[in-house]
């Protein structure tokens, strides 16, 4: 096997560091040379896929190479790795010119690239015209090149000669092994503002700040399934001077930090896919000074809150954040959603797919939202109307009202004293009683005997604690498992969490029914009064 193995197509030689393809997995270089005994050359191979390799870079007790997972090692002859293309041959051949010009040319080889870059078959009328536009490189502004082998920029200058316009380039899984290679390719292209290097496997510079003038004009960076820390992201981000959109989804980012020196002209910021748990974490970013859209879908997050100021104030944190994404998470308290109440000028939310939806109904759901955060707009991207919110707000004033009054509550100013643990679990509740006039008597009487008729007087009792006897309890039928367990918890004075189930008065030796989903309310298990909750640990 001879050296003329590792060129490529375009006579360049694949050099350790280098990124490779065989059969459609994708490594990296680490080793070129011989592994006795046997003959000729081998590329010792560090696999994107740890599960794809045999070792650690060794072989049969020498080290040829080091990988950073025990089982991402292999050997490879160079014939059976594709080194990649550059990026000019893969526009020629997305882009270009048919070979034969037209002759012959059947209606399913010619298409046009659609906004997403898909390719859509064109009839024939009119095919010569569609082809020589797409020919026309100079006027190429939206490229992509997604999955196309490509490895490097090409000849000196050839790419800003070829596509001078370009201000969207798509490099999305490819064989780029550096930001050199990309800063190559960006640095001659003057009006680039969106550029996309997901899915690759980039070596980062050691004075990435030299890179700059390569991304003079960028302005949205896409860094999606890279393996990158939020150390690593921010040394990318300091050659994008001007940046004001990043998304950087599926890195399995954990922990943050204070970033305004890097992200300081930052508007639009897409963590989504990520597994980030604490709150604290999310906290490091509210610094930011332009920051109006935070997606934070698909995490971790359980509780929301802003330490730095009491449950009626506003917060400093994220100033200027107008929209928040936050779907698919594990939030469950309402004392989260106060606490979005605290920041300036949130106008939008999106919060699908968190337990605490299963709570109540979903437009109850809806009205509480709408009534706990005075200044949305808009909730998944559902807009909020002045009737809809004039009614959530009447509504919650009647909701609340009782609870109002017994913890201290008045319509007259004079008296109005109402507690501090009222006022923590609903810091809006005085706001809006000034803007509609707070609940007469009979509207809490009339809501008080509706809630009466919604009790269930059932029985708890412990098999473990007979000690305790079987207790007598009211419980709203609306009452969360989870609020539930807390209640069970104070009674029997214990701190591990119980397991519930029910039994019907109806049926002697009856099966035992399991309450087993926290955010479910009592009322969806069916029971009835004179049921027995029997409780366990």
């Amino acid at each position: 096997m001879e050296d003329s193995d590792l060129h490529r197509s375009d006579g360049s030689i694949l050099q350790v560091g280098d990124r490779v393809e065989c059969d459609s997995h994708r490594a990296c270089i680490r080793f070129i040379g011989e592994v006795p005994p046997t003959k000729g050359l081998w590329l010792g191979v560090e696999w994107d896929d740890p599960t794809r390799g045999k070792h650690n870079g060794s072989h049969e007790g020498v080290v040829y190479f080091h990988t950073s997972h025990p089982t991402s090692g292999s050997f490879v002859r160079p014939k059976k790795v594709k080194g990649g293309v550059t990026i000019v041959h893969a526009l020629q051949e997305r882009y270009g010119l048919k070979k034969d010009e037209y002759a012959g040319i059947q209606k399913e080889e010619l298409f046009v690239l659609d906004q997403n870059f898909k390719k859509t078959n064109v009839e024939m009328v009119g095919a010569k015209k569609v082809n020589l536009q797409q020919s026309q490189f100079n006027k190429l502004k939206k490229v992509s090149v997604y999955d196309m082998k490509v490895y490097a920029g090409g000849p000196e200058g050839e790419l800003g000669h070829l596509c001078p316009s370009i201000t969207d380039l798509d490099l999305t899984a490819n064989l780029i092994s550096s930001w050199e290679r990309v800063a190559k390719m960006t640095k001659q292209l003057p009006y680039l503002r969106d550029l996309t290097v997901s899915e690759n496997r980039l070596v980062l510079p050691n004075e990435p700040t030299a890179l700059c003038t390569s991304f003079s004009k960028l302005k949205n960076a896409t860094m999606n399934q890279m393996n990158l820390s939020w150390k690593e992201i921010l040394r990318c981000c300091s050659m994008f001077v001007l940046l004001e959109e990043l998304h950087v989804s599926y890195n399995n980012l954990v922990q943050l930090s204070d970033s305004t020196h890097i992200l300081k002209h930052l508007k639009n910021l897409d963590l989504m896919t990520n597994k980030i748990a604490d709150w604290e974490e999310v906290l490091k970013l509210g610094n930011l000074p332009m920051l109006e859209t935070l997606v934070i879908s698909e995490n971790q997050i359980r509780s929301i809150h802003f330490p730095d100021c009491s449950p009626t104030e506003k917060t400093s944190y994220f100033k200027k954040l107008k929209i928040l994404i936050i779907k698919s998470n594990f939030i469950t308290e309402w004392s989260s959603i106060n606490e979005l109440n605290k920041l300036l000028h949130l106008e939008e939310l999106e919060v699908a797919d968190n337990p605490i939806l299963r709570t109540f109904t979903y437009d109850t759901v809806r009205q509480l939202f709408v009534a706990k955060i005075g200044s949305l707009k808009l909730i998944s991207r559902t807009p909020i109307s002045f009737e809809e919110r004039k009614g959530a707000e009447i509504d919650y004033l009647k909701r609340f009202g009782t609870e109002w009054k017994l913890a201290g509550g008045n319509s007259d100013k004079l008296k109005n004293n109402p507690n501090n643990e009222f006022i923590t679990n609903h810091p809006r509740y005085q706001i809006i009683a000034d803007k509609w006039g707070a609940p007469e008597d009979s509207e809490l009487n009339e809501k008080s005997s509706a809630l009466k008729d919604n009790l269930l007087n059932v029985k708890i009792f412990s098999p473990k604690h007979p000690d305790k006897g079987t207790l007598d309890k009211k419980l709203p039928a609306t009452m969360s498992i989870q609020k539930l367990k807390t209640l069970i918890q104070r009674l029997y004075k214990m701190n591990t969490e119980p397991r519930l189930s029910y039994s019907s008065h109806k049926k002697i030796n009856g099966p035992e029914i399991e309450l087993d989903n926290e955010m479910r309310q009592l009322g969806f298990y069916s029971l009835e009064p004179g049921d027995t909750i029997l409780v366990a640990w």
